[in-house]
């Protein structure tokens, strides 16, 4: 299939390079551009499914969150709730027990929160891609 394709903004170093190796190696350009665009694609279409696939669990943990502060909130005060793609994980008794848990577990994302404080207040850590609050 041989067509003309327009490709601006090209750094000239690069293609220059990626043009000698390619003539080197017996590839024209428009075989060695085809396999760095596949490989480009492949990159990044794995990159986003785990992006999507952490967005998806932080979400259940969101709202696994929320069920834990209404349900053991007031019981547990003061407690740290470690919970990993939205499942409870554990009650903790401190901070550093929390940590732990969470060091030993393989997970997509974890979110360990205090109970008991307001949502606003509360102190959190987000582990995966998330940020630290």
């Amino acid at each position: 299939m041989s067509s003309v394709i327009v490709v601006r903004n090209v750094d000239r170093n690069i293609y220059r390079r990626v043009k000698s190796i390619a003539t080197l190696k017996g590839y024209t350009m428009g075989e060695a551009l085809t396999e760095a665009m596949k490989l480009w694609l492949l990159l990044n279409e794995i990159n986003s499914k785990e992006y999507l696939e952490y967005l998806l669990q932080r979400e259940k943990s969101e709202k696994k969150l929320k069920e834990v502060q209404e349900k053991y909130g007031s019981r547990f005060k003061g407690k740290y709730v470690v919970i990993c793609d939205g499942e409870l994980i554990k009650i903790c008794g401190d901070e550093e027990e929390a940590y732990r848990i969470v060091s030993k577990i393989k997970a997509t994302q974890c979110i360990i929160a205090q109970l008991g404080r307001i949502t606003e207040e509360e102190k959190r850590l987000e582990l995966g891609m998330g940020i630290f609050e």
